[in-house]
């Protein structure tokens, strides 16, 4: 008796259980692919890195002033008086505070260029993957790599085999991009490490 009791607990569980999970459907997204592919991330990237090496190549012309001014300090002879040798130091000290202040204001320009303008293309992503799961009805979309720069270690993911869940070329075809590189090839499903 106590053994049939036992069974129909454990069949009941499973019946439960399976019931459960038809309910639930898992599928990944490339975000990584997604944002390299869509044309509002990919002007805000070529807004930065034309920024980028404007400051360089400002950067570069004032540290060629700076390496002029301190060979011609190593050159003075001993015979150069102490207070020449002092304006020279002082030049020097405040050319290289200017570099180090002017690479500080321009690190600070490109992150304030791009936290202003990902906010909005995160959201038109964030739309299309939501979307996307309503349209495929499913419930847990999850990235298929890590954030590292989030500090995750290990990426995010429910393993996949079936490439039927990875939404990555729907969502990117809901952002209006309609042809990319790998559209249809096969990615890797899965944990990866």
């Amino acid at each position: 008796m106590m053994r049939n009791v036992f069974f129909l607990l454990a069949l009941s569980m499973m019946v439960s259980v399976n019931a459960l999970c038809q309910n639930i459907k898992f599928a990944t997204v490339d975000l990584e692919y997604v944002y390299a592919n869509l044309p509002s991330y990919k002007k805000l990237m070529a807004e930065i890195d034309t920024a980028s090496s404007r400051y360089q190549a400002v950067q570069k012309e004032k540290l060629a002033i700076y390496q002029q001014k301190m060979q011609a300090y190593q050159q003075l002879g001993k015979q150069t008086p102490e207070p020449v040798l002092k304006d020279k130091a002082t030049e020097l000290g405040a050319l290289e505070t200017s570099m180090q202040e002017f690479q500080a204001n321009a690190d600070r320009d490109l992150r304030t260029k791009y936290a202003s303008k990902f906010p909005e293309i995160e959201k038109a992503v964030k739309a299309a993957i939501a979307a996307c799961a309503k349209e495929f009805q499913v419930t847990y979309i999850s990235r298929k790599y890590a954030d590292y720069n989030a500090g995750e270690s290990k990426p995010l993911v429910v393993f996949s085999a079936d490439m039927q869940t990875d939404l990555t070329d729907q969502i990117l075809t809901k952002l209006g991009v309609t042809t990319h590189a790998e559209k249809g090839k096969k990615r890797q499903h899965g944990i990866l490490k």
